[in-house]
C-alpha cells in the first residue's frame, strides 16, 4: 500500500517585540494562507489520516486551520516537541516512529529542518519550502520505520503563489 508524508511548513507569522520565538503567531496573511492551502489539501486525491505537530504557537495554529478544514478536532492533533528546531536527524527519528496502522501522515514544522528533510527524503533540491508550502513525499514501504535516506518519491509540492 505504501506511506504518504505531507511536510508543511507554518503560515507566516508574525515577529512581536519581546515575544520569544517560540511563542510568535500567525499574522493575517499567516492565517490566510493556512486556509488557502489547507484547502488546497482538502481537494487533493490523498487525504492526511494523523496530524503530527511542532508545539509552537505558529505551527500548532497552523495545524489547527488545516484540522477545521478536515473537520478533525483539535483535541486529535499530536504536538511533538522534537519538530521545533528539529534537524534531519531528529525528523527522521519521529517519522520512523509513526503508527503504522496510518498510512498518510501530515507533520507541521518549521525550516530549515522541513525543506532539508524533504530534500533527504527524495534527493530533490527544493531550495526552500515557503510559509505554508505543502510537500508530498509517497514511500514503497509498508512501515514507517523503514522510512529512509532517498527512499521517498517527490509526488506534489505546493506554496500559497502557486494559486
Amino acid at each position: 500500500m505504501g506511506k504518504h508524508l505531507f511536510l508543511i511548513r507554518h503560515a507566516e507569522s508574525s515577529h512581536p517585540s519581546g515575544v520569544r520565538d517560540f511563542d510568535r503567531p500567525l499574522n493575517e496573511v499567516g492565517y490566510e494562507e493556512a486556509n488557502k492551502m489547507s484547502m488546497q489539501l482538502r481537494y487533493y486525491d490523498i487525504q492526511p489520516e494523523l496530524f503530527i505537530s511542532s508545539p509552537a504557537k505558529r505551527a500548532l495554529s497552523t495545524a489547527m486551520i488545516f484540522a477545521e478544514t478536515f473537520h478533525v478536532p483539535a483535541t486529535q492533533i499530536q504536538p511533538e516537541n522534537m519538530i521545533y528546531g528539529a534537524s534531519t536527524e531528529t525528523l527522521l527519528t519521529i517519522v520512523n516512529h509513526l503508527p503504522d496502522e496510518y498510512n498518510h501522515i501530515a507533520l507541521f514544522g518549521h525550516n530549515p529542518g522541513i525543506t532539508e528533510f524533504a530534500e533527504y527524503l527524495t534527493d530533490n533540491y527544493l531550495g526552500n519550502i515557503p510559509t505554508a508550502g505543502i510537500v508530498h513525499i509517497a514511500f514503497n514501504e509498508d512501515h514507517w520505520d523503514h522510512v529512509s535516506i532517498s527512499s521517498g518519491t517527490l509526488t506534489w509540492k505546493t506554496t500559497p503563489k502557486s494559486h
